[in-house]
């Protein structure tokens, strides 16, 4: 179903973040924060992303309308473990949505949808989710169409995707399989462990440069404030990165990095080490501060006429 009217979705373990997206274009006055009750039952959780949809429609409607959709789609980012495809979490011992352990979250939704107002604006409603690496990917290839990307988001993990002329490569010699990076090994532990908030952490940690309570955010500011060993320790971890993603970028033949996530707001002081190991290469690098916007883009790409799944 191609639809041009979608509510976007990124479900977190504390916050959901939703938007409208009409005809590929974000609706500013549309973007929401709500709680995401993770920690309820099937039916606090399942009712609130209801309400949270139905909130969105009536924010929507305050603003004037040229056009009436024929169908609406509902896209969702939804941590995993989560069978994408037919909507079903798998989601357990994460001190989160385990209530929902093997329920079709969007049959249920659906059904919620049908009892309440947003389901009588439209005959045709269509839910799809996806996880928020994936998403991303999808509105960063927005960007750039004609492109091969490699786009990762880095925050409590990474995340990626490889996109190939705005479509979703998942599976082939050139990609990891499933296009996931976070579970391969790098220094014989997984990349997440690495290339992620608790790596970064460590990195300092080992280095003798973390104080109790502080955070990324802190070593950060410490390195713009001219701490010469912060800077150097960021510059370590971009050459890092750099060399964990160099035979996948080759493989793919990747005219593009892209890069999100809450730790792309310090690209400043680890993109130079990052660049500097791409750059020979002819790929070009780029960080996004507003990750979610291309989020509830990429979200919006999943109910576009041009096909955007595996290839």
């Amino acid at each position: 179903m191609n639809a041009d009217l979608i509510f976007a979705l990124d479900v977190g373990g504390t916050y959901v973040k939703g938007c409208v997206v009409e005809r590929g274009e974000v609706k500013e006055g549309t973007i929401s924060h709500y709680a995401a009750n993770a920690k309820g039952s099937e039916e606090v959780i399942i009712g609130g992303l209801a309400a949270i949809l139905l909130d969105l429609l009536e924010k929507y409607k305050r603003f004037p309308h040229s056009f009436s959709p024929e169908a609406i789609g509902i896209g969702m980012s939804f941590p995993g473990p989560f069978d994408y495809e037919n909507g079903v979490s798998w989601i357990r011992e994460l001190d989160k949505f385990e209530s929902l352990y093997g329920v079709n979250v969007k049959e249920k939704l659906m059904q919620a949808l049908r009892a309440n107002s947003f389901g009588k604006n439209t005959d045709f409603l269509d839910i799809r989710f996806q996880n928020d690496g994936r998403l991303f990917g999808l509105g960063t290839g927005k960007l750039y169409p004609n492109e091969r990307i490699l786009a990762i988001t880095l925050g409590t993990g990474i995340g990626s995707a490889f996109i190939d002329c705005r479509t979703l490569v998942t599976e082939g010699d050139h990609v990891p399989p499933d296009g996931y990076l976070y579970n391969l090994p790098h220094q014989g532990v997984a990349a997440d462990e690495c290339f992620s908030r608790r790596g970064i952490l460590k990195l300092f940690r080992d280095a003798g440069c973390l104080n109790d309570g502080m955070d990324v955010k802190d070593l950060a500011e410490l390195a713009r404030k001219g701490e010469n060993r912060m800077s150097e320790l960021f510059r370590a971890f971009g050459d890092e990165l750099g060399q964990f993603l160099l035979p996948f970028l080759i493989d793919f033949k990747a005219d593009r990095l892209m890069i999100g996530g809450q730790i792309a707001k310090s690209f400043d002081l680890f993109g130079e080490g990052l660049i500097r190991m791409l750059s020979p290469l002819g790929i070009k690098v780029e960080a996004l501060d507003n990750a979610l916007h291309h989020t509830f883009i990429g979200a919006s790409c999943m109910f576009d006429a041009e096909p955007h799944g595996t290839s």
